[in-house]
């Protein structure tokens, strides 16, 4: 993803990176701005091509290293996956990287509906997101429709 870094809001000195990269060019990168490798917050993320990205980072001193982390958990992720990302860290409001890096490893955790035109394959769709696992023959017997309805009416998921 190519991301536009500078050290500082204050500092003009800007680079224009696609993440993630290897450490060595990290380290150039990181040269090249004054950057200080640490642990804290080390650079400032001014904007990103993908505008959903920008949505959540724009504007924010982070930490690079984080960010190259991130960036590597992104290019694992199906297009599906990094759909589910963004609707997951608007709602849960994911204000750190080290929210967002948590959320990556917890996606699972999550089902992002975004096509009612099928009730009972969206239900089971559901149902299985929440138990993770189930016998073929337990799915096949659900009633997908009702089981989508009632999430979507009640914003449940089953315990």
């Amino acid at each position: 993803m190519n991301i536009t870094i500078k050290k500082s809001r204050d500092v003009d000195k800007r680079k224009t990176i696609w993440l993630p990269m290897e450490e060595e060019e990290l380290e150039q990168v990181c040269n090249e701005l004054g950057i200080e490798i640490t642990t804290e917050p080390n650079c400032y993320i001014e904007s990103s091509r993908d505008k959903r990205f920008s949505n959540i980072m724009d504007d924010k001193n982070i930490n690079i290293d984080e960010l190259n982390y991130l960036m590597k958990r992104f290019d694992g992720l199906s297009p599906r996956e990094i759909e589910k990302f963004y609707a997951a860290s608007f709602a849960e409001e994911a204000k750190s990287m080290a929210d967002l890096i948590n959320l990556s490893f917890n996606l699972h955790c999550y089902s992002l509906v975004n096509n009612f035109s099928d009730f009972n394959k969206l239900g089971k769709d559901l149902y299985l997101t929440e138990k993770m696992a189930v016998a073929s023959d337990e799915l096949e017997k659900l009633d997908g429709e009702s089981h989508a309805l009632d999430v979507i009416k009640n914003n449940k998921v089953l315990e």
